[in-house]
């Protein structure tokens, strides 16, 4: 990577400071859209209710399980994916925002909603890694299930180090979103897999990127006043920090190269 991780915090800083309106309120429309649609989905498929029930039973010192159920039949599971897919669409909102943010392009609270305007690519741009994802799990879980009925808990820990694969390719996948916004010609699988390669040698140095802003996260946690809205500045911080890290590793090598103009007329 051509800047260090210091170098791409303190301009992600500057890019922030430099943006209008300020991306500290962004954050807090995101955030704020982002929990009243994870409440929806929650209270439609019944976890919700049976969070409540669970909490009501450590309070009176008892360990309680309650059983989520769907409210709504048909049209609830209907109405709980519709949060889902929003969730996932609005997600690729964020990105374009932050992208714009660290570029100093104009951006502000529409871009969150922009992932609406090519729905399906940004849809199919959270499934596909997701689908991949999965794949990679079956290749921990399976071994580890089978072996388990010969070998016990030392299964386990056999089949332990086959996680990291699935870690390194959830890595690989994540500069698919900003592949895509920046080659709308390309398919979205030819996105991810054009991701994979840009993260080549460089997943490492993604996750120690965000390691870095541990601190900053359990700040949060900590302070019972105000970590909310900390929370919302950290999540625009470390987006926009990733939209840079997008940029140090590659994104020239995404954008296609401009069309020569027309040769001039020979007197």
């Amino acid at each position: 990577m051509s800047v260090t991780r210091k170098e791409l915090k303190q301009q992600a800083r500057e890019a922030m400071r430099a943006a209008r309106p300020a991306p500290f309120w962004i954050g807090v429309l995101m955030l704020v859209i982002t929990l009243a649609l994870t409440l929806l989905q929650q209270s439609l498929s019944g976890e919700l209710a049976a969070y409540r029930v669970m909490l009501e039973g450590a309070l009176h010192g008892q360990i309680v399980y309650a059983e989520p159920v769907p409210k709504g039949g048909a049209i609830g599971w209907a109405l709980e994916l519709a949060m889902k897919v929003m969730s996932a669409v609005m997600t690729v909102g964020f990105v374009i925002y932050t992208l714009r943010v660290w570029r100093r392009e104009k951006a502000s609270a529409g871009n969150l909603f922009d992932g609406f305007a090519v729905f399906f690519r940004a849809l199919w741009i959270r499934v596909l890694p997701a689908v991949f994802l999965f794949l990679w799990s079956l290749v921990y879980a399976i071994p580890a299930m089978a072996g388990s009925m010969l070998i016990g808990w030392k299964a386990l820990v056999i089949a332990l180090p086959l996680i990291i694969p699935a870690i390194m390719a959830a890595y690989a996948y994540r500069l698919a979103p900003y592949i895509m916004l920046d080659r709308p010609d390309l398919g979205c699988l030819q996105c991810v897999l054009m991701s994979r390669e840009l993260m080549r040698g460089h997943k490492g140095e993604l996750f120690v990127l965000e390691l870095s802003f541990l601190g900053w996260a359990l700040l949060c946690v900590i302070v019972p006043v105000g970590g909310i809205l900390l929370m919302a500045w950290l999540n625009v911080y470390m987006n926009v920090t990733c939209a840079g890290f997008y940029e140090a590793v590659g994104a020239e090598r995404v954008r296609p190269e401009p069309s020569p103009g027309p040769e001039p007329p020979a007197w």
